[in-house]
């Protein structure tokens, strides 16, 4: 399982908005994601979604219709704040000691 604070090249290129292209018509901010397409997108698998649900990596997701969708907002924000976080964490003096 990967680290929500390391995840991978990929997946921080998709913090920038994203868009959905249907048949040619106009682009449109993508508002909802299932768990296989936010698992896809961030190139974990569905369980390690739910994984990082249960310890707060990542938001709860809503139901809509049954299904669970998460806004893709919420997820960018809470990335960035897992990466912010890290990037700290790497320049703790304290942490960087513990860790060898």
């Amino acid at each position: 399982m990967k680290d929500p604070a390391s995840v991978n090249a990929a997946a921080a290129q998709v913090l920038r908005p994203l868009y959905h292209v249907c048949n040619g018509a106009t682009s449109r901010a993508i508002a909802y994601v299932s768990v296989g397409t936010l698992a896809e997108l961030l190139d974990i698998s569905p369980a390690t979604i739910w994984d990082w649900v249960k310890h707060g990596h990542l938001p709860r997701p809503i139901k809509i219709g049954g299904s669970s969708r998460w806004r893709w907002s919420d997820v960018e924000k809470h990335l960035t704040h897992s990466r912010e976080n890290s990037e700290d964490d790497q320049n703790d003096p304290i942490l960087k000691a513990s860790r060898g």
